[in-house]
């Protein structure tokens, strides 16, 4: 009998066990509160307590889910320990996983496409908060018994430009060998194509019943991956289209340029591919060759010296399902995966040789003096006065600017580029990247202003036009940095350990407002500095998550989100009286409520939840007349007024990845800014 069956944990009483994995076990519980509300509750097992990286992974999916908001990513409702063992407590889907449904052979195409086209928006959306998943496969996407599917477990999910911490790994070869893509066995910098690799590897198994690499051993398995070119999917299911197969294949091309660009393009290409007629051949002719794209040739081997007995491959391994494995292929190719294994092995070892000198030459190292951290130094009532900043250095910036030209972007209509004026500074993800760019309307001419590889993120413009705030995570954690227009005179304005974020003006120049993480466990605090970081204050503090502060245009109040660090529904839109301190709830409901920002008349802008996957909405400074403003498909995530009033910019991902939209006229014209990704902007006007 399983001690945990019958037990109140929390406020959650144990029915029974779901499943069991290789790092956790998965139970059918119901919330005390709400007798009728089924949970499932993840427990990690005693035996990894002790284990900082299985411990580390449990709190890393708390941390990156309560970033992600999207009705197809499984939503995380509460978390805590018991006995000293933490749990996790996440919605309870009835209808298991697509593993366990394959357990009884391949699957319809048709399901196949109902399940990606919900699953690859979710994907996308990560994607777009910077996050990659790199375990995707069938036990990780679950099922609701209305046939919903949803994606789950991002314990080894890696933030883009995350610094590791801990004992657990952001980098290298992390994941379930039988779903890597070629780049994650083999420990190189990831994107959102490696994700789509593995979701192909899934659409694969769903269609054919089987995975297209198996061997003997993970490692053997992971050598296939870099190595050996997939069979084909009519090997196993000869009905299926060339089209269909040619989708599939595409998605798993060793070379991450070749793959499909998101995950909705694949889904839309294999949607496509299953509509099209099949093709009937008239004559005896054959059907001509199909010709794939070449594949990555293999070094030729260093040594033929085998790795040593003691050698580790440095992979986290997750256990396979407990399904039989059915015979990938006819005949054998033990030969193979031994001569490459002899060779990727070697290859392997070397990296890591080089890999530990290096670490060995940087802990020689002195380590500067780090300086106290907001927690440690900041009063609660009274500013504190710290030292004037001296500009930093840009880094990798040899030049002002860095011009990137004229973008194509879809055409406007005549009315819309006709009200289209000024400048928009935002943040975009581009080649790995994320920075600050620059546009100018209506001619759409974009400078990058910064270039480095932290995440520089969240802009905003300075009153007068020729400053800009933004966050960065230069130093390993988010602070505050400002510098000009034109991208120079790079200043940090705070510094030190904790999360230092979303920094907004006050309406004359002199001070930045910023939330900050002060005790490290997501609930973060109102703080004010001085543009020069002198001056630091706490503002706002009440053991919640306090983010996105803006100033009203006559300074004397802020409004800013509020609500559980762990759980999205209870955020809501509040003010805050800065001669009073006296805190309003501007909103009441069970919906996400976020990012609030004044329009210049004084009305609040501010993003919930609508038919879609969320929706603009604007209020009075009190909270009356809320209305609802925009509804579209995508998933809205921040609006911006255009200081001569008429016009909105609004970010949405309704192409699978953030851009930018223009909302003008009340409405009449709603068309795509941006095509190439860009997210958050904040307008200043050419004569500020």
């Amino acid at each position: 009998m399983d001690e945990w069956i019958g037990k109140r944990v929390g406020g959650y009483e144990i029915r029974s066990v779901i499943g069991r994995g290789g790092m956790a076990a998965v139970y059918l519980a119901h919330q005390i509160a709400m007798s009728s509300r089924l949970v499932a509750l993840k427990v990690l097992p005693r035996q990894f307590l002790h284990d900082d990286t299985y411990m580390q992974r449990f709190s890393r999916e708390v941390q990156i889910v309560s970033t992600l908001e999207h009705r197809s990513i499984v939503p995380v409702y509460d978390h805590g320990e018991h006995d000293g063992q933490p749990y996790i407590v996440m919605r309870y889907l009835a209808g298991g996983s697509v593993d366990s449904q394959l357990r009884q052979g391949a699957l319809d195409p048709k399901s196949i496409l109902g399940i990606i086209q919900q699953i690859a928006p979710a994907l996308d959306y990560a994607h777009s908060k910077g996050v990659l998943h790199r375990d995707l496969k069938p036990s990780n996407i679950l099922l609701d018994d209305a046939g919903g599917a949803f994606l789950t477990d991002f314990g080894i999910a890696r933030v883009v430009g995350e610094v590791p911490s801990g004992s657990i790994t952001t980098q290298g070869a992390v994941g379930t060998p039988s779903y890597m893509s070629p780049e994650q066995a083999q420990g190189k910098p990831l994107d959102g194509r490696s994700d789509i690799y593995a979701l192909g590897i899934t659409v694969f198994e769903m269609i054919t019943g089987v995975r297209p690499f198996e061997a003997d051993t993970p490692y053997g398995t992971a050598v296939l991956q870099v190595t050996a070119p997939p069979p084909s999917p009519r090997e196993f299911r000869p009905e299926l289209s060339l089209a269909v197969e040619g989708v599939i294949l595409k998605a798993l091309s060793k070379r991450r340029e070749l793959r499909h660009g998101t995950a909705v393009e694949f889904a839309d290409a294999f949607k496509q591919a299953l509509d099209a007629p099949p093709i009937t051949l008239l004559d005896t002719q054959p059907s001509p060759p199909i010709h794939l794209p070449a594949q990555v040739s293999v070094p030729p081997p260093i040594s033929n010296t085998p790795p040593p007995s003691s050698y580790v491959y440095p992979l986290v391994m997750t256990p396979p399902p407990s399904r039989p494995v059915v015979p990938r292929r006819s005949g054998s190719r033990w030969w193979l995966s031994l001569s490459v294994g002899a060779l990727f092995g070697c290859i392997l070892l070397s990296l890591i040789v080089v890999a530990a000198m290096l670490v060995i030459n940087s802990l020689a190292e002195p380590t500067p003096a780090t300086t106290p951290s907001i927690a440690e130094s900041a009063p609660t009532t009274t500013a504190q006065v710290l030292p004037t900043l001296t500009p930093l250095p840009r880094a990798e910036a040899t030049t002002e600017v860095a011009p990137v030209g004229e973008i194509p972007t879809p055409a406007l209509d005549n009315t819309v580029e006709n009200m289209l004026s000024g400048t928009l500074v935002y943040f975009a993800y581009r080649d790995d990247n994320f920075d600050v760019y620059r546009m100018s309307l209506p001619d759409r001419f974009e400078i990058r202003l910064t270039n480095s590889e932290s995440r520089e993120l969240f802009p905003v413009v300075s009153p007068d036009g020729e400053r800009i705030a933004y966050m960065s995570d230069r130093d390993g954690d988010f602070d505050i940095y400002v510098m000009n227009m034109n991208g120079m005179n790079v200043r940090r304005v705070t510094d030190n350990e904790v999360a230092d974020r979303f920094p907004a003006w006050s309406p004359d120049g002199n001070w930045l407002v910023f939330s900050s993480d002060v005790r490290g466990d997501g609930t973060d605090d109102l703080y004010r500095v001085r543009v020069d970081g002198s001056g630091l204050m706490e503002l706002y503090s009440d053991g919640q998550r306090n983010l996105q502060p803006s100033y009203q245009p006559d300074g004397a109040m802020l409004v800013f989100v509020n609500g559980d660090p762990f759980d999205a529904q209870t955020w809501e839109i509040m003010s805050l009286e800065l001669d009073t301190r006296t805190v309003n709830a501007l909103t009441d409901n069970d919906v996400r409520d976020s990012a609030p920002v004044w329009t210049p008349d004084g009305q609040i802008l501010y993003i919930s939840e609508g038919e879609g996957y969320a929706a603009i909405r604007q209020m009075e400074a009190d909270g009356g007349g809320d209305e609802l403003i925009y509804d579209g498909s995508g998933y809205e995530s921040t609006v911006s007024a255009h200081p001569d009033g008429g016009l909105l910019i609004f970010t949405s991902a309704e192409t699978g990845r953030d851009e930018l939209y223009v909302y003008a006229s009340g409405g009449r014209y709603i068309q795509q800014l941006t095509s190439n990704g860009a997210a958050a902007a904040r307008w200043v006007r050419e004569d500020s």
